[in-house]
């Protein structure tokens, strides 16, 4: 019998080449996903970093016109803070909250992609951050995904035990930093913890990834795709292997 351990299949990089619309058929046909959706200040409207016009949408479009599209249940989002803008939070600066005019409440959970670059850190600062600041934005929600690319990792285990403070974090296995590589082998998840697992994973090669990781994972986990999501040209989101993905994936999660 098939193990069913995987609670959320994330799909990232949902860009200016697709409608946000188009997201709301797929989240019906697939209650499991995740959207991912790359902010950072530099990139905001290239490939893969939707712009602001495109973000608004999202957030009107598919969130406010359509409260009960799927049943009283909001669409599952993720923002996924990239470059300066993390580099920034990890010193404690907030200031990219006002920067962008869109509502960060839309997203469910908030990661950090440090794309296997040393990131400097003021532990306490960035705690309060996480306490204080990104609270209010994510309107009340403090779930946080630290990237794990064996360059920062001791970030989320000097902020794992913080429960008490109100901060919830959950590590993504990802050792190729963001660049789409499968690993040799991948980690075994941490006792306790929710993980993620991405790097290199696609429709042509998710179940037998996902067999490989049913011998790592203890307990619940979720899953990450993005790089073999896009076009041959990494153009376009492309949304036919996106379901093709999900269908792979699906007899995996947990009903």
């Amino acid at each position: 019998m098939m193990k069913k351990f995987v609670k959320t299949v994330t799909v990232t990089g949902a860009d200016d080449s697709i409608r946000p619309e188009e997201l709301i058929p797929i989240a019906k046909e697939f209650p499991f996903v995740e959207f991912g959706i790359l902010l950072s200040k530099k990139q905001t409207g290239a490939k893969r970093f939707p712009s602001l016009r495109w973000l608004q949408e999202l957030n009107s479009n598919v969130w406010c016109q359509h409260p009960l599209w799927l049943k009283n249940r909001r669409m599952n989002l993720a923002g996924h803070l990239c470059g300066r803008w993390v580099r920034d939070v990890c010193l404690g600066d907030t200031d990219f909250l006002r920067q962008f005019g869109f509502n960060w409440g839309m997203f469910d959970r908030l990661q950090f992609n440090f794309h296997a670059e040393p990131h400097r850190v003021d532990y306490e600062k960035f705690a309060l951050v996480l306490q204080r600041g990104l609270r209010s934005a994510l309107a009340g929600r403090q779930s946080f995904i630290f990237q794990m690319d064996g360059a920062n990792d001791e970030m989320f285990h000097r902020l794992s035990n913080q429960e008490d403070r109100g901060i919830f974090v959950s590590p993504l296995f990802d050792t190729s930093g963001g660049a789409g590589i499968l690993p040799r082998q991948w980690p075994k998840q941490i006792s306790g913890r929710y993980c993620g697992y991405a790097g290199g994973l696609g429709p042509e090669n998710i179940q037998q990834e996902l067999e490989k990781i049913s011998k790592v994972a203890i307990d619940l986990i979720w899953i990450d795709a993005e790089t073999r999501l896009r076009s041959e040209n990494d153009k376009v989101f492309d949304l036919e292997k996106v379901r093709r993905f999900l269908e792979a994936a699906k007899p995996w999660v947990i009903d």
